[in-house]
């Protein structure tokens, strides 16, 4: 059985410091030198170390407390101010990059012949068979169906369907695209053929003509859509054992179409052939057809 101890003897060391402390009160203004004060002070004192011990460790505990608030507060604010300058430091670069896309179309629309608005792209058609996408221009903006869609890189594709303020875009990767096209080097002339993936293929191009791996295919102008000299591709293969009369070639296409935002759309047709030059007359009257388009 637990022994309960006499609640004197549990209070009788308080009572005597209380005395003790009572007494060294009353003889503040005493002699110096009394004894019971020496003995009072005798008691008193490791009391009073201990009290300090506990006072001082308690308050460093609090201090402690509240600098921990304070360092728990300031990286909180610290974090949203790093959080911030990542956020503008993406923005930045984004920026940076939409300005360099944009220098380069402009310079390519400063050195162009026709006359061409910038467009964004933004969606592609999610078909398996078709190599499509929107852009954000339509007739509202000029754009024609039939009208060609670059880059400062090269040629994109064709409009083949507008609305007030959008248009389809048809990539020369897609199965039904051909085009009029020369090699660089040497002007022998080919139809660049889509097959719904990378490569191209330069079809109609005899195997006596000179065709090498390296070369640059270019538009040629013929096909009343795309001006002439526009970058298409490079050779990439040439099967001078293949059956028939013609090569069998790969092309690489100029433009990485994975990568792109902007491009640029021609605001008119093209004539398909250079003759308009030499007969004033139907250059004159193309022109006012392709006004009346315009409008």
């Amino acid at each position: 059985m637990k022994r309960i101890r006499p609640r004197w003897k549990t209070l009788t060391p308080i009572v005597l410091i209380l005395i003790c402390l009572a007494h060294l009160s009353f003889s503040v203004n005493k002699s110096k030198g009394s004894l019971s004060g020496a003995i009072a002070l005798e008691v008193v004192g490791p009391v009073g170390t201990v009290m300090n011990s506990i006072g001082s460790k308690v308050e460093s505990v609090w201090l402690s407390y509240f600098n921990l608030v304070g360092l728990k507060e300031e990286n909180e604010s610290l974090k949203r101010i790093v959080d911030q300058q990542n956020n503008q430091i993406v923005q930045l670069f984004e920026e940076r990059a939409a300005n360099s896309r944009y220098r380069d179309l402009l310079a390519f629309k400063d050195n162009s012949d026709l006359s061409y608005i910038t467009s964004e792209v933004i969606a592609w058609d999610p078909g398996t068979w078709s190599q499509s996408f929107i852009i954000s221009s339509g007739s509202n903006d000029g754009v024609l169906v039939d009208v060609a869609v670059v880059t400062d890189r090269g040629v994109v594709g064709r409009v083949i369907e507008t609305s007030p303020n959008y248009s389809k875009v048809l990539l020369l990767t897609d199965l039904s695209s051909s085009i009029d096209s020369v090699i660089q080097r040497n002007r022998v002339s080919g139809l660049l053929t889509g097959h719904g993936h990378n490569p191209l293929s330069l079809d109609y191009v005899v195997k006596d003509d000179d065709v090498r791996p390296g070369d640059l295919v270019i538009t040629s102008g013929l096909d009343g859509v795309f001006p002439p000299g526009l970058a298409l591709g490079s050779v990439t293969v040439v099967d001078k054992n293949s059956l028939g009369m013609f090569l069998k070639t790969e092309v690489s296409p100029a433009v990485s179409f994975g990568n792109l935002q902007e491009v640029l759309v021609a605001l008119q047709r093209r004539p398909p052939f250079d003759w308009l030059t030499i007969s004033p007359d139907i250059k004159m009257i193309f022109e006012k057809k392709n006004s009346a388009l315009k409008r």
